[in-house]
């Protein structure tokens, strides 16, 4: 009798942890298309109505963030079911992951903050009337992507002094590439005069 009821009690376990999963995968499932197209339709397609270039961009980093999402989430259930099931082997991996995934959330979403604000950066000096926009234009989505990633690459504990040096240097040139392009184009700009 006490056999059958502690058969009954590791089925009634094992049942519940496939249940926890299953509810993670859905939930998981859910958020990602929700995220998805709330971002799309209220942030992205409002921003981005004229430059397609720049709605795609952000579209993909957009999936990138709602995958990462869904995938958490999964992971989180799958942890826990192992750990209902006492399964130790993937258990101590997965707690060690789920430690650090809020940081790798961080992380991407710093980044996708980044080349989102640089996008829309690039497209505002586009849409200006100034001498070699074009050129601006990248040079500026260049530094504000790079500014970004170095913050990024900061928040998650990697040490980038000597990337953050080199950008220091990569700032004053660029600094000086954008004075010399709004006030003596021809200097760089080598046009064909036919």
């Amino acid at each position: 009798m006490l056999e059958i009821l502690l058969e009954n009690q590791r089925i009634l376990v094992l049942e519940t942890a496939a249940l926890v999963v299953a509810l993670g995968v859905l939930i998981g499932y859910i958020l990602k298309k929700s995220i998805n197209k709330a971002i799309d339709i209220f942030i992205l397609k409002r921003l981005f109505k004229k430059d397609l270039s720049v709605y795609e961009t952000s579209s993909i980093m957009n999936k990138i963030l709602t995958e990462i999402i869904q995938w958490s989430i999964i992971l989180l259930s799958v942890h826990y079911a192992l750990i209902m099931i006492k399964f130790d082997l993937f258990s101590n991996i997965l707690s060690l992951i789920t430690i650090e995934l809020p940081k790798i959330i961080v992380f991407v979403f710093i980044i996708f903050v980044g080349i989102l604000l640089s996008k829309i950066s690039a497209n505002w000096i586009k849409s200006k009337n100034i001498k070699n926009k074009e050129e601006i234009s990248i040079i500026a989505e260049f530094v504000i992507t790079a500014a970004f990633i170095l913050t990024s690459l900061e928040y998650i504990g990697l040490i980038a002094t000597a990337l953050l040096e080199l950008y220091k240097v990569l700032l004053y040139v660029l600094a000086a590439l954008i004075i010399i392009l709004i006030v003596k184009p021809e200097w760089i700009l080598h046009k064909n005069k036919s």
